[in-house]
């Protein structure tokens, strides 16, 4: 093996290594208990029959129903923030099973006055989910009122 090739691939092994050691101590004690991050919070299910199904995503398996209120979709349409108390529900079905709905709900007058929640298909919540992820993702939407399906609800006839 050449030297120079030996060299960088000493340096990458070291590299690994050193980032792996950091990682190990730096990580939770074996054995420590780490609690939920999640709880139940303030967002409620929505009545699904008051809300209108304005586009599907499909990926793979993953097919989701993306719906929300008329009045969201109108204010949307008009370049208006949605009304505090506004539900978005994402209905995630796995090879055409419900899994789960997926929940973001105005809980304030502020844009970003988002909360969200995972709910099983029985409504009851999913108390281990960390929820603080689906807010920390969806910030990079805030000036689409945080939803990734903005386009799709703007262009809705």
């Amino acid at each position: 093996m050449p030297r120079k090739t030996f060299a960088s691939l000493a340096w990458f092994v070291v590299a690994g290594l050193v980032v792996f050691v950091v990682g190990y101590f730096s990580g939770p004690v074996i054995n420590e208990t780490t609690p939920a991050i999640a709880a139940e919070n303030a967002v409620t299910f929505p009545p699904l029959d008051k809300l209108v199904h304005y586009t599907t995503v499909r990926r793979g398996v993953t097919r989701e129903h993306m719906l929300t209120n008329p009045e969201a979709l109108a204010a949307i349409k008009a370049g208006q923030p949605v009304a505090v108390g506004t539900h978005v529900v994402l209905v995630d079905f796995q090879s055409d099973v419900l899994h789960r709905y997926l929940v973001a709900q105005k809980m304030g007058e502020g844009s970003a006055d988002w909360a969200y929640q995972w709910f099983w298909p029985d409504k009851s919540i999913k108390a281990d989910e960390n929820v603080a992820q689906c807010y920390s993702c969806h910030r990079s939407r805030e000036d689409r009122q945080f939803m990734f399906t903005f386009t799709d609800a703007l262009s809705l006839k």
